[in-house]
């Protein structure tokens, strides 16, 4: 019988792989220990648990994803901004769901790039290629007949898009709905985040703002600015529409193009402690 992971057991590894993906896969920034309270906090607005309630049954209906994403980078501190431009991917299967990003286009500093990075999950492993430097990077998240509940914020190794409970959301984040202003994405509505100071999450976090769609019910856009307001994270997930949700999308979908091949290959299995159980 396999052995089924719990948060704990993922230990520094686990966060390092939730900083790679942050924006890349929307509301990962959630997947931390939320405070033991035997009552779940409330957000004292009607409009926001209807929100809350909607994103996490939108969830629980998707089995595929596809949609163009646009993920920025500014640095206030050294002035510096980066852009990048690609596709993500998402399936549930079993025992584990898959996902893959894939960036063809960076802007850095109004310099355009052509180089391509990939992120693909599948089985146990995260892999993480670079054209430009031709590495590629294999990570092992779960160990051999290990599986994870990867739509449960306090057992997966790394939370997944969406499908988050509004609960867990509460216990972490102080969460208010935001007029609609110039820029915004079209029929979005917007959640501003602040993690409450007893989550681990205010260490890292001043905020988060969620765009979610009253459509799709999932979020357009999301920004992430660290504690100390220096960083910001924007990610767009552009043209995303029903006709991107539940297509048909085979497993061949989700594999690493061929020139990685030839890349040099290093890998990082868990620790020996990990992999022991």
């Amino acid at each position: 019988m396999a052995n089924a992971v719990s948060l704990n057991s993922a230990g520094p590894t686990r966060f390092r792989i939730a900083m790679i993906l942050t924006l890349l896969l929307p509301l990962i920034a959630l997947a931390q220990t939320a405070p033991d309270e035997k009552t779940p906090p409330e957000s004292n607005s009607a409009e926001v648990d209807n929100i809350l309630s909607r994103l996490e049954q939108a969830g629980k209906d998707i089995n595929s994803i596809q949609c163009r994403v646009t993920f920025k980078t500014e640095d206030r501190l050294n002035i510096t901004e980066t852009t990048r431009y690609g596709v993500i991917k998402f399936k549930r299967s079993k025992p584990h769901p898959m996902f893959f990003v894939s960036f063809d286009k960076t802007i850095a500093d109004d310099i355009v790039l052509r180089d391509k990075v990939w992120y693909l999950f599948r089985d146990r492993w995260l892999i993480e290629a670079n054209s430009k430097s031709e590495n590629r990077i294999d990570r092992e998240i779960l160990k051999p007949g290990e599986t994870a509940d990867f739509f449960d914020m306090d057992k997966a190794p790394f939370p997944m898009p969406f499908g988050q409970k509004k609960e867990q959301i509460l216990k972490n984040f102080h969460v208010k709905l935001m007029p609609p202003q110039v820029g915004d994405p079209e029929g979005v509505d917007h959640l501003l985040c602040r993690p409450r100071p007893e989550s681990i999450l205010s260490r890292d976090y001043g905020r988060l703002d969620y765009y979610v769609s009253r459509t799709l019910n999932l979020p357009l856009r999301i920004i992430v600015e660290d504690a100390s307001g220096t960083n910001v994270k924007v990610a767009n997930f552009e043209g995303l529409t029903k006709k991107n949700i539940n297509q048909n999308m085979p497993d061949s979908t989700f594999t690493m193009p061929k020139e990685t091949d030839r890349y040099h290959k290093t890998q990082e299995p868990l620790p020996p402690q990990a992999a022991a159980g």
